[in-house]
């Protein structure tokens, strides 16, 4: 569950200060476009009775059919949302002081993760449960935050880690043992496995992302891998959370693990898990060869530039 969110972090600790720039926007979207039309293409061929003609058009824009379980790109949809607030969310980190951004940050963690925690309700502001717009845009200011205040300096390292780990022995400790006992429904937020508003998942993700900012690698063999694999990571859970694809080769394919031994089962699940990664990259290191080849991004850049040009030129044309 941190992970997800720590990919929103991600983004808005490096585009902090940025200026907007769509084309990456544009880029991204073109991923998106490339895998779930090959994807659909590609099984209509192998299963031509189980998918009719409003695929394809659902494949082309797959952000407006978040509910259809051949077309879901949640995570897409919600990024997009995001990323278009994003100028104005930068506006307000460039120009609050301290106070400013502190009162803002407390606000947003006080009414989008504590409140909907401690109440099991997440529907006064339609967060449904973190999947969505409005935990991004709260995720995006955080990373902002972190970046303008250098706030992974503020303890070393193995403490950031340890608030991490404590984070997720309290969720464990809730699941298990609160649950157990009947002090706790079933499902309730602060540990739900299908809830991203946890404070608890909150405190954790912002600590295992300041660990990871102020590790110093040095290998240059593990930084060639992440230099490899950073670029395809997007298209691995394009791929991989597929609807479609997951439907016919993932949905129901692997319950037979979980008859394995404890050893076994964990050993199983972490193969897979690594398998399956690794062949969605290398998949993915072949569409990005090509986008390199086609020039995408630059071509975006180029189109966004233009459009700006012309928008000038009308503006000045009619002032």
């Amino acid at each position: 569950m941190v992970a997800v969110n720590c990919f929103v972090l991600i983004t808005g600790y490096v585009y902090y200060g940025k200026e907007t720039r769509y084309y990456r926007l544009l880029t991204l979207w073109a991923e998106v476009l490339f895998y779930s039309i090959i994807i659909i293409i590609a099984l209509k061929f192998i299963f031509p009775s189980e998918l009719g003609l409003e695929n394809y058009w659902k494949a082309i824009i797959p952000t407006f059919f978040t509910n259809d379980q051949f077309s879901r790109y949640w995570f897409f949809t919600a990024y997009v949302g995001m990323f278009l607030l994003s100028p104005f969310i930068n506006l307000g980190l460039k120009h609050f002081n301290k106070k400013q951004d502190l009162s803002v940050f407390l606000s947003l963690f006080i009414i989008f993760s504590l409140l909907p925690t401690i109440l099991n309700q997440d529907m006064a502001f339609n967060l449904n449960q973190g999947y969505g717009v409005l935990w991004f845009v709260v995720l995006y200011y955080t990373g902002g935050l972190i970046h303008k205040y250098e706030i992974f300096k503020m303890l070393k390292n193995y403490k950031w880690l340890l608030i991490y780990i404590i984070c997720f022995l309290i969720s464990w400790v809730l699941r298990y043992v609160l649950e157990v006992l009947g002090l706790i429904e079933p499902g309730f937020v602060l540990y739900s496995f299908d809830c991203y508003l946890s404070p608890l998942y909150f405190i954790g993700e912002i600590a295992l992302f300041c660990f990871f900012k102020k590790m110093n690698i040095t290998k240059s063999f593990i930084i060639s891998l992440v230099k490899f694999f950073t670029p395809v990571c997007f298209g691995v859970y394009l791929i991989h959370d597929n609807m479609a694809l997951a439907y016919f080769f993932f949905d129901g394919k692997f319950e037979f693990i979980a008859q394995f031994d404890p050893i076994s089962l964990f050993i199983s699940v972490i193969v897979l898990g690594i398998g399956i990664f690794v062949v969605c990259a290398l998949i993915d290191w072949i569409r990005e060869l090509l986008f390199r080849k086609l020039k995408v991004k630059e071509r975006f850049g180029k189109f966004e530039e233009n459009v700006y040009l012309k928008f000038d030129n009308y503006l000045n044309s009619n002032s």
